[in-house]
């Protein structure tokens, strides 16, 4: 019998790391990290066949993929894996922003920028590749590309600006993949998490039907104020906000 698979959705500077350092803690869950060669390529999960045999191999436990770069197919994922469920992390814009800025710097800035271009302008590349297998999510990544290139016309190419574009595209399936209204998801909020990681902690266990993890607290970093010094147009964080506020708006 072949074990369910459990996937994280989202976007980067989350709390997804970790969430999934806490996970492969555990004894009852063989966890993939998105560096797992075996079954992630550039960051992305590998096609389905190589997903059931990972499962098959971990049977009979369950495998948790750090697959939140394949948010936009996470619907097909979730149809094609019987008896799988997910996490869909989200963090307060600003300061999820501003992490991105810390982390990746210009080099990321730069990598987004194009990643949107190629795919409004030759419907093609990364962004493409991931909404692979769900010809609806391969139409939203382009739409939303052509939008927000738009949208940078309008407030400026600046990092801040790409940094809250990448924001505003990750979260932008999220009606798609139906995090709402699909009980296989469980969302959790970065900010929550830091505040009693525990707690979460206890909710994705239940969530997965695992036995509790004791987390460490110390993996969990501060969340709200990180960027409060950055310089993001109005317009996009006022939308960014606004994405926030509906994905987690079920569960506060």
């Amino acid at each position: 019998m072949t074990p369910p698979a459990f996937f994280l959705f989202g976007a980067a500077r989350s709390g997804t790391n970790a969430l999934t350092w806490t996970l492969q803690e555990s004894d009852q869950i063989v966890v993939k990290n998105e560096d797992s060669a075996d079954c992630f390529d550039n960051f992305a999960l590998k096609d389905r066949s190589v997903i059931e045999a990972i499962l098959h191999e971990a049977a009979p436990k369950p495998v948790f993929f750090k697959c939140f770069h394949d948010t936009p197919r996470a619907r097909y994922l979730l149809e094609n894996f019987s008896d799988s469920r997910a996490v869909y992390s989200i963090r307060q814009p600003r300061d999820c922003i501003g992490s991105f800025i810390n982390e990746f710097g210009q080099a990321g800035v730069d990598v987004w920028l194009d990643r949107f271009e190629v795919a409004a302008r030759d419907r093609k590349g990364l962004l493409l590749h991931i909404s692979r297998d769900d010809p609806i999510s391969t139409e939203i990544a382009v739409e939303r590309a052509e939008f927000v290139l738009n949208e940078l016309s309008i407030a400026g190419i600046t990092p801040p600006n790409v940094a809250a574009c990448y924001y505003l595209w990750a979260h932008s399936f999220a009606d798609h993949i139906n995090v709402d209204n699909d009980n296989r998801f469980i969302v959790i909020d970065y900010d929550r998490m830091v505040i009693d990681p525990q707690i979460t902690i206890l909710n994705v266990c239940q969530h997965f039907s695992i036995k509790t993890i004791k987390t460490n607290p110390d993996r969990w970093f501060k969340g709200r104020g990180f960027g409060k010094s950055i310089d993001i147009s109005p317009r996009l964080l006022e939308q960014c906000q606004a994405v926030y506020d509906k994905i987690i708006g079920r569960y506060h």
